[in-house]
């Protein structure tokens, strides 16, 4: 049962009804204030002054947010809003950002001792259905630095009678730290507290309304959210739930006298079910932070065939093979990985590419291609002039001694840069400018993150806080390296959105095979699935490269398809001068990136989701892509499928055509059932079945024709269908039609190709018209198929 707000305001203490509020104290209520504090057609929020608590309903009162209060933890111990010792004062004014307008609420904490002010700002906006906190810590002393280790914007606990009110929660989306953590999908309510970085989502049902929580920005923090059934259960409502929204530092990050420190700002995002939340919320960082992002990488990548033993006569070699045999189907850039360099710290060319990083650039920009490097910036080799010459620029302990990285055995020892070092900053802003300007690389793929510039205690500024500082860093990379080129982050992408690209979203577990993509949480496959709502919003999402090597043919499809369907960079991984022809076909489907994510139907089902959902819209049509994984490699799996759940009208018919078999798959009513072959997928194309001859599928890509078609249409007047395809010069592939008439090929026929010029009519089955396209000397290829001439009727 949902506690009404009048009800519920009761417990609450009054604070008056006109603002600016600057209440002192209150005395329990008997009754609720004449109106909230704050209010907007989706919220009402309500700070008391007398108590430091924050109260926030849903519209219409019942409750969403009950005696949650802010807290902060110092080397000296914990301090919250709701101590006694602190005086506030509440004032709401009108209040615009880059989310829209609305009221911001401004309750001001100050320390009777003097020793840590509080600033809790809560915003409604005016058409948006969410609620925006922010808390705000001020080190009020004149002389005295203070230490913070965190910041809780937000703590409703059962110990303070505080709650997150959503009922009926069964399940949990979180998310991780890194790359390598793409978060689960966990029951709910567990036994013990599910602890998720940056943002979780609450479902209650696909049909629902769904919640998350979860940071908007992570300029000054690294976020982190905690969300449990109260122990003992919360007398506030049978919905209610604990939950902590913690804003880390490090262990010495200090304050100085009269600075302060934000939390970042944290969103409450409610919409009528699950993926439209995650769906809205990645959107409000966009909104927020305005990125602008660079297109996809279309590649390949040196590190999972070659690993640190690259050479610079196998890049050339690979080069020369992308530049023949797939820069025609968009595989434009070489990204050189890990083992070129001379030591960390000295990144010209060792002795396995004695030409050089500036003459390996020009050489693959000679042959058409884009050239990319890897780099860990802040890893310092004590070989380098940089740990000679400039000890001061490395990451200290806090007793003033070197901090070593990486292993203890590692040789040579290895430390990191402090970039909170002027010095160290202009080394990172030259090595950039170097790579990009001098040398000519125009991507960039940074490394190495977590266990060096993300490692510190300390900072040679003591003010500067670990996703501040790695945030400074992309700035510096950003403006070094130019607008135009592209950055891909291996780190907390949270906190450099705005200026990464595009963001690796899973755990890279070498060789690439089936385990890469499919069988762990963090795996290609279910990292693109409980990631999918950040692509294009936050960033373009990196689920790793193209590796069909060490597949069967069945799983070699199923992994370009994944990859394809996360719509985000396509890299090969292969040594490609050894691909066999049937696996390297397969490979030029998945190229170019479509820039476009399937949602992951069944995401909350599973922690390793398997239908993936790509509705795509072109001028001369809507499709559905759908694709079916099975990766259980011993059994088959039988997957049914309503037709609403795809967002689809289950009172229509809709015609369906299966990629990989190039066959037809047959119409679709309502719901239907599927067949997946283990470690395989299905791949569909679903069109709404219009009762004349219809484009279906093309088999370039595996969108199925968004890409390769640029328009296709029938023409009643004169029962012709007409297309106009695209491709490079030199290649060819299949347009399919579909017939909603059987014409079925007799021996008796005149013909069973019927050849024009640039292109080939065929029948391979009664209902599917299969164009063949030859791009013989042009880039576009017009045809036509006059039905009523064809079928002599």
């Amino acid at each position: 049962m949902l506690t009404p707000r009048r009800k519920f305001i009761q417990t609450v203490a009054v604070a008056g009804a006109s603002l600016p509020l600057h209440l002192r104290s209150a005395e329990p209520a008997t009754a609720p204030p004449s109106s909230p504090q704050l209010r907007n057609q989706f919220f009402e929020a309500f700070f008391d002054p007398a108590t430091g608590k924050l109260h926030a309903w849903r519209k219409g009162g019942t409750v969403l947010l009950a005696h949650a209060v802010a807290r902060a933890v110092t080397a000296t111990g914990e301090r919250s809003a709701a101590e006694p010792g602190y005086r506030r004062a509440v004032t709401v004014a009108k209040h615009a950002d880059a989310l829209g307008s609305g009221e911001q609420l401004v309750a001001r904490c100050v320390d009777g001792k003097q020793q840590l002010d509080l600033e809790i700002r809560v915003t409604l906006y005016d058409v948006r259905p969410i609620l925006v906190v922010e808390t705000i810590a001020r080190n009020p002393s004149a002389t005295e630095q203070l230490t913070v280790r965190s910041l809780e914007p937000l703590r409703a606990t059962a110990e303070d009678n505080g709650a997150l009110v959503w009922p009926g929660a069964t399940k949990v989306l979180t998310n991780g730290l890194l790359y390598s953590n793409p978060g689960r999908v966990l029951d709910f309510p567990a036994n013990d507290p599910i602890k998720s970085w940056w943002n979780v989502a609450l479902f209650t049902g696909e049909h629902r309304e769904g919640l998350v929580v979860g940071y908007l920005e992570n300029k000054s923090s690294l976020g982190q959210i905690s969300i449990a059934p109260p122990k003992p259960p919360s007398s506030i409502d049978p919905g209610a739930l604990s939950l902590v929204v913690e804003s880390t530092y490090q262990r010495e990050f200090m304050i100085k006298p009269g600075a302060s420190v934000s939390s970042d700002r944290l969103a409450f995002v409610v919409a009528p079910n699950p993926f439209a939340a995650l769906e809205a919320y990645a959107q409000a960082i966009s909104d927020l932070q305005q990125p602008r992002l660079n297109p996809p990488v279309n590649g390949w990548c040196s590190w999972f065939s070659f690993y640190g033993q690259i050479t610079e006569d196998e890049v050339v070699r690979q080069s020369e093979f992308v530049a023949k045999h797939l820069l025609p189907f968009g595989c434009d850039t070489i990204q050189l990985d890990d083992g070129f360099y001379r030591a960390f710290g000295d990144w010209d060319g060792n002795e396995r590419f004695p030409h050089g990083m500036k003459w390996l650039a020009q050489t693959i920009r000679s042959l058409g291609l884009t050239p990319g490097i890897w780099l860990a910036p802040y890893v310092i080799a004590e070989t380098t002039d940089v740990f000679r010459q400039h000890p001061d620029w490395l990451l200290h302990n806090p007793d003033g001694t070197l901090k070593q990285i990486g292993s203890p055995q590692a040789k040579p020892r290895l430390y990191a840069l402090d970039i909170s070092h002027p010095g160290a900053a202009e080394w990172l802003r030259q090595l950039f400018h170097t790579a990009a300007h001098d040398w000519g690389y125009d991507m960039f793929k940074i490394d190495f993150v977590e266990w060096s510039l993300l490692a510190a205690e300390r900072y040679h500024n003591p003010g500067a806080t670990k996703a501040g500082l790695y945030r400074r860093g992309f700035e510096i990379m950003r403006a070094a390296i130019g607008p135009q080129r592209h950055l891909l982050d291996c780190g907390p992408g949270n906190t450099t959105v705005g200026l990464l690209d595009s963001m690796r979203i899973e755990l890279d577990q070498p060789p690439l095979n089936w385990k890469q993509y499919f069988l762990t949480s963090a795996s290609s496959a279910p990292a693109a699935a409980k990631r999918y709502y950040f692509h294009r919003r936050s960033w373009i999402n990196d689920a790793d490269h193209i590796g069909l090597a060490y597949s069967t043919i069945p799983q070699a499809q199923a992994v370009a398809t994944i990859i394809a369907l996360s719509g985000g960079n396509t890299i090969a991984g292969d040594r490609l001068t050894d691909l066999d022809p049937i696996r390297l076909e397969i490979l030029k489907k998945a190229f170019p990136s479509s820039g476009e994510a399937a949602r992951p139907i069944d995401l909350f089902e599973r922690d390793r989701p398997e239908i993936f959902a790509l509705p795509l819209k072109r001028k001369f049509g809507e499709w559905l892509v759908l694709g079916l994984f099975n990766g259980d490699e011993k059994a088959p799996s039988e997957k049914k499928i309503a037709l609403a759940r795809l967002g689809l009208d289950p009172a229509k018919t809709y015609v369906a055509f299966d990629f990989w078999n190039q066959r037809f798959h047959g119409e679709l009513r309502e719901s239907f059932t599927a067949r997946v072959e283990p470690a395989s997928v299905l791949l569909l194309s679903i069109h709404e079945r219009r009762g004349i001859p219809q484009f279906l599928s093309t088999d370039r890509h595996i969108a199925q024709g968004a890409l390769g078609l640029e328009t296709v249409a029938w023409d009643a007047t004169a029962s012709t269908i007409r297309g106009l395809s695209l491709g490079a010069p030199g290649t060819d592939h299949n347009v399919f039609i579909y017939l909603p008439d059987k014409h079925p090929w007799r021996q008796r026929d005149p013909f069973f190709f019927y050849d024009f010029p640039g292109y080939t009519l065929h029948v391979p089955e009664p209902q599917i018209l299969r164009v063949h396209v030859r791009f013989d000397k042009s880039g576009r290829v017009a045809w036509e198929v006059n039905v009523a001439k064809f079928f002599g009727g």
